[in-house]
């Protein structure tokens, strides 16, 4: 056991960016949870809730594949800290929000954390794509969820006791002086970074149409950015809705929050679920889907809280064998040279399934109800595992050469 959670194999710069994220995550963590329910109070229906979420979306869709053009010419640790910068105002916006009661100041923080967002993922996942062996990516992302959703769950709990005397705009608002301390670790830590040696005729021998990178990539990129687009769709409109489901219900906010720490539970395993996928590979990947459709199936006639939080932290656990096993082929499948590049395409296009489902699902919900939202989404995740299934019986995963560095 003690070998099988041995850090030796995680690069220290990945445990220095984990440390950073964790902490960073404590202040996310005190009422995150309650996203949902702030912008629910701000709007009037689940549609317009879910807008208001989307402003996030837009701007980390805009954002993403300028910040990956960035990271293959920049260090990824100068991206990071310009997003953590950016998360200082975030924390501030929310707070504004809670005082003055104007929902610009609630668009301006989430488009601002959309930003932020961009800068710190596409940077901390290019910095762990150019240091860790390809054997071992899924172990290193994994290693990371494990950490950092762990601070964010001891937060979470913290949050339980603290929502009873502070708001949520005012504990939101601990976003700010976390992200300064996060800030000062990655600071003191780009000192005495070693710089990556990149080759800049291949950098440079891309175009920087999206369009045209996305025609040149290899049927395995192409058919993961697929999946991933609607695997998103699906993943964060069930985690989006439950909890304004529960609050609408007559749930209290300790019940949201409570829910929010068992979908976030499942993460605490990602370290392990990431050496289960660089064991097992991509032949897992159309299994997890099954389950996923199941679990989104029984979510239109499962509608009590403990079932609720029982399928919640089921298909949280799904998606994150999905999102390390993804990273660990979006990798294997692209050319070293445009890790910084791919991840921003890749990410701008996953993200716009995840900004869709709410918006999408939203009006469906309005209109017909929740039980047709999930039997809608459960049958969409079922054919993603059959065409995964096929594909990858036909050995569709091709892969490059990755250099260790």
């Amino acid at each position: 056991m003690s070998r099988f959670w041995n850090t030796a194999e995680i690069p220290s710069g990945a445990k220095v960016l984990t440390r950073a994220t964790g902490l960073r995550w404590i202040g996310w963590g005190f009422a995150e949870s309650l996203i949902p329910i702030l912008l629910f109070s701000f709007g009037n229906s689940f549609a317009e809730a879910g807008l208001l979420r989307s402003m996030f979306d837009i701007a980390f869709i805009l954002a993403l594949p300028i910040v990956g053009i960035l990271a293959d010419k920049m260090r990824a640790t100068t991206l990071i800290l310009v997003g953590l910068f950016i998360y200082f105002f975030v924390g501030a916006g929310y707070l504004l929000a809670g005082v003055t009661g104007l929902a610009i100041f609630i668009v301006l923080a989430r488009f601002l954390n959309g930003i932020a967002f961009a800068l710190d993922a596409i940077g901390r996942e290019t910095y762990v794509r150019r240091h860790t062996p390809a054997n071992k990516i899924a172990t290193v992302f994994g290693y990371f969820d494990t950490v950092s959703n762990f601070w964010w769950i001891v937060a979470s709990i913290a949050g339980i006791f603290l929502i009873k005397y502070f708001s949520i705009p005012l504990l939101l608002f601990m976003i700010t002086p976390t992200s300064i301390i996060a800030f000062i670790i990655v600071w003191r830590f780009r000192k005495k970074e070693k710089e990556i040696g990149l080759d800049e005729n291949k950098i440079k021998d891309k175009t920087n149409n999206i369009f045209t990178e996305i025609k040149n990539w290899n049927l395995s990129l192409k058919s993961l950015v697929c999946f991933n687009f609607f695997i998103n769709f699906a993943g964060m409109t069930v985690l989006f809705f439950l909890p304004i489901e529960v609050y609408k219900e007559g749930g209290s906010l300790t019940s949201v929050i409570i829910m929010g720490i068992v979908s976030a539970l499942p993460m605490l395993s990602g370290w392990s679920l990431g050496k289960w996928f660089d064991v097992k590979g991509s032949k897992t990947f159309s299994i997890s889907l099954l389950f996923f459709s199941l679990l989104l199936l029984s979510l239109s006639f499962l509608t009590g809280y403990i079932w609720r939080l029982i399928i919640a932290f089921l298909i949280t656990m799904i998606s994150e064998f999905l999102y390390v096993g993804s990273n660990e082929m979006v990798t294997t499948s692209s050319n070293p040279e445009h890790f910084g590049r791919v991840d921003g395409i890749m990410r701008s296009i996953t993200t716009i399934g995840g900004m869709a489902g709410p918006l999408v699902v939203g009006i469906l919900m309005d209109m017909h109800g929740a039980k047709t939202a999930y039997i809608s989404l459960a049958a969409l995740v079922f054919a993603l595992a059959v065409i995964f299934h096929i594909l990858d019986g036909n050995g569709f995963m091709k892969k490059y050469q990755l250099i260790e560095r």
